[in-house]
């Protein structure tokens, strides 16, 4: 056939017969990387025309495909995810085993056995773009969230409004952290709630109330998949990932064992995902709004945290001594749960560290999303344009 090939024996080999060399089908496997590749190619289309994205796609067949996926696959106790990719990594290593068994016996060309596997890796790569992209990733092709909502040019606020938010901020939380604990200083880590499934089903309230509050398109309120926790979390951790989403199976993850003080806004985080937003400081805004709004007290004090840490870190790069004279006000109970935070991470660091952040940053700039990591601090200007808009509190 047209698209096998057969190693044929050199003349220094020509005695020895290889009976497990595969046919490789070439144009077939080949064939399924270049529809990926057409996939990437009619992102980047799309991305001229972001308009026909939201109408065809990002309000219409995306939530129509992952809404009920995510909720099928959240019945399951366990994050689907991780048995998906240690079947895969299984069946690779005893793929690998096999065919270096087979060479090593002479019964295989070795260059039967890499192009085979090179093959393989060609046709997985395309099958997980086109997954990839029909399922969720035509979402980086919309226009940018302050777009969307008919909000002005980013403007830098003056240092006068930012203190001001920085000091609404530090206030928020403390309240937040009172009406969590009744104490300025709980005396050990905010914990988790008794129930993290009812702490999900709080959030979702409070998406409801986001996408009424800020006019989201109806796909948004609607009610999608639970967060999973990971089981495989001291792997992921080592990478710097707090959670992420699982396009293939619609899934939104986070760390098992994080820091309660920020579970419930990275779990906001991850549904911004499961709702077709893709850049990462949309997603961290929008969850800080969702959870801001939410009936449950753990997510309230968590999405202040998270507004805290952005906009003192915007104000520390203004102005230093007026930084720490707010950054002072802070309640004990706080200090400590984000001294917690950082005794927690502290212990991953390492290079794997380093190379999840590079991996991270290449595939979120092959998306179109300008300055790669850097663009998770980005939400600071969400946060500020927001506050603007609304009289200038942070939370309604």
């Amino acid at each position: 056939m047209g698209d096998q090939l057969s190693v044929e024996p050199t003349p220094a080999t020509d005695a020895i017969a290889f009976p497990a060399n595969r046919p490789l089908r070439i144009q077939r496997h080949l064939g399924v990387l270049g529809v990926g590749v057409g996939a990437f190619l009619l992102f980047r289309l799309f991305a001229l025309l972001p308009g026909l994205v939201e109408t065809l796609y990002a309000t219409t067949v995306g939530p129509l495909i992952v809404q009920p996926l995510s909720l099928l696959v959240g019945l399951l106790p366990l994050a689907l995810v991780e048995l998906v990719l240690i079947f895969y990594v299984t069946w690779l290593v005893v793929l690998t085993g096999r065919t270096a068994r087979e060479v090593a016996r002479r019964q295989r060309d070795w260059r039967n056995a890499l192009a085979g596997g090179g093959l393989r890796m060609a046709r997985d790569a395309g099958v997980m773009l086109v997954g990839f992209y029909a399922l969720w990733g035509f979402n980086y092709a919309r226009r940018p969230l302050s777009e969307r909502l008919g909000w002005p040019a980013w403007n830098a606020p003056e240092i006068e409004a930012l203190i001001s938010l920085a000091e609404q901020s530090v206030e928020s939380t403390n309240a937040a952290y009172w009406a969590l604990h009744e104490t300025e200083d709980a005396g050990h880590p905010t914990q988790d709630p008794p129930d993290l499934g009812a702490l999900d089903r709080a959030l979702e309230t409070g998406w409801q109330r986001a996408a009424e509050l800020l006019d989201l398109p109806g796909s948004t309120s609607r009610r999608y998949g639970r967060v999973k926790r990971l089981v495989l979390t001291p792997i992921v951790a080592r990478f710097g990932i707090v959670g992420f989403y699982f396009p293939w199976t619609a899934e939104a993850t986070v760390l098992w064992d994080s820091p309660a003080v920020t579970r419930p806004a990275s779990m906001a985080h991850e549904k911004a995902h499961q709702r077709g937003i893709g850049p990462e400081s949309e997603a961290s805004f929008l969850g800080f709004v969702a959870a801001s709004l939410s009936p449950s007290p753990h997510a309230r004090y968590s999405a202040t945290v998270f507004a805290q840490q952005q906009l003192l870190a915007s104000l520390a790069r203004a102005d230093r001594e007026v930084y720490g004279e707010v950054a002072a006000r802070r309640f004990p109970g706080v200090l400590r749960d984000l001294a917690d935070l950082a005794e927690y991470w502290r212990q991953f660091q390492g290079v794997g560290t380093a190379i999840g952040r590079m991996v991270n940053d290449r595939y979120l700039r092959a998306n179109r999303v300008q300055g790669g990591v850097l663009s998770y601090g980005r939400s600071v200007r969400l946060l500020i344009t927001h506050a603007s808009l609304n009289d200038g509190r942070l939370i309604r």
